[in-house]
């Protein structure tokens, strides 16, 4: 699977990677305000907004610090997540790459092109109500900070549900809650400080992170923009996916690998398929808040890895199948 090595160091801060498609420009709550546009503009700002902060991300009895800074330059995104506690991990994102920083070593891997990274787009209204009922909750108080619930429950067992926290003044997340169909928490992510706009201090400055994940590394992969489809030489077709998931795209990091996006609109989950695995892998596994099952079929290694309930994941990979 594309990059292991990287991917398990850097898991729990790609988990709390939730918390950076939370964040949106800043304007007042009005009276009447539809909960689903709420949602979307939550979506746009990670393109458009420049924040920085401190937030604490806990997992059952696990809590970790993370430092995330955003910016936009000359149109493109600029990001750095930093683990605070535990083992010195960070993971920078440039306008030309995607990397995990080992310090310890002095190692940089490069997982990929910045480009590379799409933004799954949203199901129109009526589609992502029918998947999810949005509603806005009571007012309440975080990190001193008056703020408004937006609930995201959803209408199926295919998916999780989320409590989020909205700054009243600047919509910003103060606090996302994942959570399963019974209620219980599976995660949840706070914010202790939090600046945004002129007060982001500039990433560029930062230790040269930017160059080190602009230039290739020993573990170097470059990945293409995703396609909408499968590649042309591709053996493999999409039967029926679970209610509500589509193709986003489809990825060919290396040769023998290929990685598929689904998403419903609000989650995304990826499914890697590997034509000759090395190290075959069946069952479920779990890392921090994520999934992982794997099965072997026709020969090859089908990985789904995503934040939705195994049976969902299970009905992704029995999608993919030989032609």
């Amino acid at each position: 699977m594309l990059k292991k090595t990287c991917q398990r160091s850097g898991s729990r801060l790609g988990s709390a990677a939730w918390a950076l498609v939370l964040l949106i420009s800043a304007s007042a709550f009005a009276a009447g305000d539809d909960p689903v546009q709420l949602y979307r503009d939550m979506r746009q700002a990670v393109h458009n907004s420049d924040y920085e902060g401190r937030f604490v991300y806990q997992v059952g009895e696990r809590l970790d610090a993370m430092y995330v800074a955003h910016r936009m330059q000359d149109g493109h995104e600029l990001e750095r997540l930093v683990a605070l506690n535990g083992e010195p991990k960070q993971v920078i994102r440039s306008a030309r790459a995607v990397a995990c920083l080992d310090p310890h070593r002095r190692k940089i891997s490069v997982v990929g092109s910045g480009a590379a990274i799409a933004t799954l787009s949203a199901l129109d209204d009526s589609r992502l109500s029918a998947l999810y009922r949005f509603t806005l909750g009571r007012k309440v108080r975080v990190a001193g900070r008056p703020a408004r619930q937006l609930i995201i429950s959803p209408r199926d067992d295919l998916r999780y549900g989320y409590r989020i926290a909205l700054d009243e003044q600047t919509r910003l997340p103060l606090r996302s809650i994942m959570l399963d169909h019974q209620g219980n928490v599976l995660s949840q992510t706070l914010f202790v400080d939090l600046k945004h706009g002129a007060h982001v201090t500039p990433i560029e400055r930062d230790l040269s992170a930017l160059q080190l994940a602009e230039r290739p590394g020993a573990d170097a992969l470059p990945v293409p923009a995703p396609s909408n489809g499968a590649p042309a030489d591709d053996h493999w077709r999409i039967a029926a996916l679970p209610t509500g998931f589509q193709l986003a795209g489809v990825l060919t990091p290396e040769k023998g690998l290929r990685h598929y996006l689904f998403t419903d609109g609000l989650t995304s989950v990826s499914l890697y398929l590997e034509e000759t695995p090395s190290q075959p892998f069946e069952g479920f596994s779990r890392i921090s808040t994520v999934d992982v099952y794997g099965t072997q079929r026709d020969g090859a290694q089908v990985t789904v890895v995503g934040e939705v309930p195994r049976k969902t994941l299970q009905l992704i990979a029995n999608a993919v199948v030989p032609k």
